[in-house]
This record gives structure tokens, sequence and C-alpha cells, in this order.
């Protein structure tokens, strides 16, 4: 191997590790100005065909809190106080965008979180689950 290509692989490498953000890092850039992060966790896939995301909890106001799954450092699904439900020991919540809708639950105590992405598939027939997707977070 010639010794400029083991340089630009090694370049290369450094590069793409210098360019990937940690999970506090995006938290912190994706927050309204007015949040305070109060939790970050770096959750990695257990499929091979998912990316890693990161699950965050902020506080935006007095008994207020943001709650956001990102992935590659854009915001997939977020909700806040109202309109998250917190059932037993884990929080849910979706966000729907036109004809496809993500569901993000998450488990704190097990570490878990598990992403569902649906499709509508007939305006009368709702969602239907197309693939899920569950994390081990830390």
């Amino acid at each position: 191997m010639k010794p400029v290509s083991v340089f630009f692989i090694l370049l290369i490498l450094t590069i793409a590790h210098a360019q990937a953000a940690t999970c506090l890092e995006t938290a912190t850039k994706s927050l309204p100005t007015n949040a305070e992060l109060v939790n970050a966790y770096e959750c990695s896939p257990e499929q091979a065909d998912a990316k890693p995301v990161c699950f965050t909890v902020a506080k935006v106001a007095e008994g207020q809190y943001l709650y956001q799954t990102l992935e590659d450092s854009v915001v997939v699904n977020s909700a806040t106080t109202k309109t998250i439900q917190i059932v037993g020991l884990h929080a849910k919540y979706s966000t729907a965008n036109g004809d496809s809708k993500i569901t993000s639950t998450f488990w704190p105590n097990a570490s878990l979180l598990i992403i569902d992405h649906s499709a509508r598939k007939n305006f009368f027939r709702g969602f239907e689950l197309q693939k899920s997707f569950s994390y081990t977070c830390r």
C-alpha cells in the first residue's frame, strides 16, 4: 500500500471522527433558547438497518418539559408535557406528518427506546405499523 493512500485513509477517519457530534452537543443545539437540558440519552440500535438516536428531556418553563428524539442531528419526533402520555413507567409520544407517523416510547428504568414508523394506508383505517426499531440507551 502506498504511503499516500494510507495517509488519505487516516485523514478521512480523522475528519469523520471530528464531525461526529455527541448526543449532548446535538441536544443542546436543537433546544429552544429558553430550555434547560435535563437528560440526554445516547441510544444504540439493536437492528443493523437503524441509525443511533438521541433521546432528550429539557425543561422549557416551570412544570413544562420538552421531549425529543433526534437522528443525525435532526429532530424526528418531539412532544411537550401537554402532549406526552406518561403511563406507568414509560413515556410515549407521536408526531404525524402527512401520511406518516413516528411514535417514540421510552422506558427510563430499562434504558429502552422503541421507535415505530407508521404510514396511513387509508383515511378511514388510520395508521399501520411499517417498521419498528429498538434501542438500548445510556
